[in-house]
C-alpha cells in the first residue's frame, strides 16, 4: 500500500512540474513580443554574444529584457515551487494523505488485532480440544483400569475373615497343646492330676455316656456302657447316636467335617470340643504317667535319684510326643470355626455351583453345627442367633477349600476373564496371593513333618546311643 501511494505522489509531482513549466513558457511568450529583424552583428567574437545577437535579431529583444524575463521566470518558478511545497505539506500531506494514512494505520491495526485474536482463539481452541482429549483419554483409561469387576470382588469378599480365622485356629492349637501338656504332667485342676487311675475313671464315665456302643464286641459292652453301673438302670450307651465311637474315629471327628464348632476362647463346651479332646487322649498318651511321690521319697538319696531321673525321662518322652501331637492339633485347629465375616459370600459361591444351602454338607462347610440344630427345618424356619448359628463362621480350612478349589469349578469364573486387562491382572495377583498362602500352609506342614522325622530318627538311635555310653562308662 505504501509503494502504490509513493508512485501516485511521484506522478502528481511530475504533472505539477510540467504544468508549472508550461505556464512559465506561456508567460514568456506573451511578454517577449517579436520585433523587426535587425542587421546581422558582425562584431561578435564570442559564442555567447553570437547567440545573444541572434536572439536579438530574431525576437528583437534586448539583453536587459532577457535578463528581466529570466528573473521573472526564476522568481515565478521559485514561488510556484514554494507554494507547491507548502501545498504538498499543508494541504496534500497534512489535510489528506496523513489523515488517510492514520486512518489506514488504525484500520490495519484493528484488522491485525482482530486477526491476532482470531489466530489466538484458534490456538486456544486447539489447545482446549487437545486438553479435553487428553483428559477424556485419561478418564476412559481410569474407568477401564480402576473399575473392579464382580469376579475381583469375589476374592475380596471371600477372604475378608480368612486372617481372623487363621489367627483363631492358631490360638485353638495352642490351647489344645497346653491341655495335653497339663494332662500328662498332672497339673492341678485336671482329671488326671492324681494319676492314671483317676484319668481312667474320668474317661470311662465320659465314654459310657457319650461314645459307647453296646453292640460292639458282639453286644458285650452292655454292662460296661450302663450309666448307673452293671445292671443299675436302663440308660445304656451314648445318648446321641451320631457321636458313637467318635472318640476313636478320626475321619468322622476331624477329617470329614470342614468346620468344627471348636472355640477354646470361651467357656462353653461343645460336642466337637469333647470329641476332639477325647480323640487326642486316646491317640496321644492313653495312659498317663504315675505322679511323683511325697517329698520324703524325693529326699531319700537312693530312691530320690531314681525318681528324679525317671521324671526327666518322662519330660523327655512328653517332648517327643508333643512333636507328633502338634500335627494333630494344627490340623484340628484349621478346621475350628472361624469368624462369620465371609460366610454369606461363601454360601453364594456354593449356590452358584448348584449346592443347596440346606444340605448337611453345606451347613458343615459354612460353619453350621448339626448337633446344635438337631431336627431344625431349614426349609421353613430361618436361622437365627437363638439357634447358635450366627456366632459360628467357616473354618480356615473351609475358606481355603473354596478359594483354592470350589471357586474355579464355576464356569462363570472363566467367562468373567473376558474382562478389562487390568481386572484380569488383578485376578492373577489375587490368585497368586492365595497360592502363596496355600504354599505357606504346605511349608508349615513340611516343617512339622521334618520335626516328626527328626524325633523318629532320634528314637531309632537311642538304643545305639545308650550302648555307646555304657561302653564308654565301662572303659573308665
Amino acid at each position: 500500500m505504501g509503494i502504490e501511494m509513493g508512485r501516485i505522489l511521484g506522478i502528481i509531482n511530475r504533472m505539477k512540474l510540467i504544468i508549472t513549466t508550461f505556464c512559465a513558457v506561456m508567460i514568456l511568450g506573451v511578454t517577449a513580443v517579436p520585433k523587426p529583424a535587425l542587421a546581422v552583428c558582425t562584431c561578435c567574437t564570442e559564442y555567447f554574444q553570437c547567440i545573444t545577437c541572434s536572439n536579438n535579431l530574431v525576437f528583437n529583444v534586448s539583453y536587459t529584457e532577457v535578463l528581466e524575463s529570466r528573473d521573472i521566470i526564476n522568481e515565478f518558478v521559485t514561488d510556484e515551487f514554494v507554494a507547491h511545497r507548502q501545498w504538498y505539506v499543508a494541504v496534500l500531506w497534512e489535510d489528506h494523505i496523513l489523515p488517510a494514512m492514520m486512518l489506514m494505520a488504525d484500520q490495519l491495526s484493528a484488522v491485525a488485532m482482530h486477526q491476532t485474536m482470531l489466530v489466538g482463539g484458534m490456538m486456544d481452541a486447539k489447545h482446549q480440544m487437545e486438553t479435553q482429549r487428553v483428559l477424556q483419554t485419561i478418564r476412559a483409561r481410569a474407568h477401564k483400569d480402576y473399575h473392579p469387576s464382580n469376579g475381583m470382588c469375589e476374592f475380596g469378599t471371600n477372604v475378608r475373615s480368612l486372617a481372623a480365622s487363621e489367627r483363631k485356629s492358631e490360638l485353638n492349637a495352642h490351647v489344645m497343646a497346653q491341655r495335653s501338656q497339663d494332662r500328662h504332667l498332672g497339673n492341678a485342676n485336671v482329671a488326671s492330676a492324681a494319676g492314671p487311675d483317676d484319668d481312667f475313671d474320668n474317661r470311662l464315665e465320659h465314654y459310657k455316656r457319650t461314645y459307647c456302643d453296646p453292640m460292639d464286641s458282639n453286644k458285650g459292652l452292655e454292662l460296661l456302657c450302663d450309666h448307673d453301673g452293671p445292671g443299675g438302670g436302663t440308660d445304656v450307651g451314648a445318648t446321641d447316636l451320631r457321636r458313637v465311637n467318635k472318640d476313636l474315629d478320626y475321619v468322622r471327628a476331624i477329617e470329614f467335617p470342614k468346620t468344627l464348632n471348636i472355640d477354646f476362647t470361651d467357656t462353653d463346651l461343645t460336642d466337637e470340643e469333647e470329641d476332639v479332646l477325647a480323640l487326642a487322649s486316646n491317640l496321644y498318651g492313653d495312659v498317663v504317667f504315675s505322679r511323683i511321690p511325697s517329698p520324703q521319697r524325693l529326699a531319700d538319696k537312693l530312691s530320690g535319684a531314681a525318681l528324679r531321673s525317671a521324671y526327666l525321662d518322662t519330660r523327655a518322652l512328653l517332648a517327643k510326643r508333643s512333636v507328633a501331637e502338634n500335627s494333630f492339633n494344627a490340623i484340628t485347629s484349621m478346621k475350628a470355626a472361624g469368624t462369620a465375616g465371609s460366610r454369606d459370600f461363601l454360601a453364594a459361591v456354593l449356590e452358584e455351583l448348584g449346592v443347596p444351602t440346606d444340605d448337611d454338607m453345606t451347613r458343615s462347610l459354612l460353619g453350621f453345627d448339626d448337633n446344635e440344630l438337631s431336627g431344625f427345618d431349614f426349609s421353613t424356619d430361618p436361622v437365627t442367633e437363638a439357634s447358635g448359628y450366627e456366632e459360628m463362621g467357616p473354618s480356615y480350612d473351609a475358606q481355603m477349600e473354596i478359594l483354592t478349589k470350589k471357586i474355579y469349578q464355576n464356569p462363570d469364573f472363566y467367562t468373567n476373564l473376558y474382562d478389562k486387562p487390568a481386572n484380569v491382572e488383578r485376578k492373577k495377583v489375587a490368585m497368586q496371593a492365595i497360592g502363596l498362602m496355600q504354599k505357606f500352609d504346605l511349608y508349615k506342614s513340611y516343617l512339622r513333618n521334618e520335626a516328626n522325622i527328626s524325633v523318629l530318627l532320634e528314637l531309632a538311635i537311642v538304643d545305639l546311643q545308650t550302648a555307646t555310653e555304657n561302653s564308654l562308662s565301662s572303659q573308665d
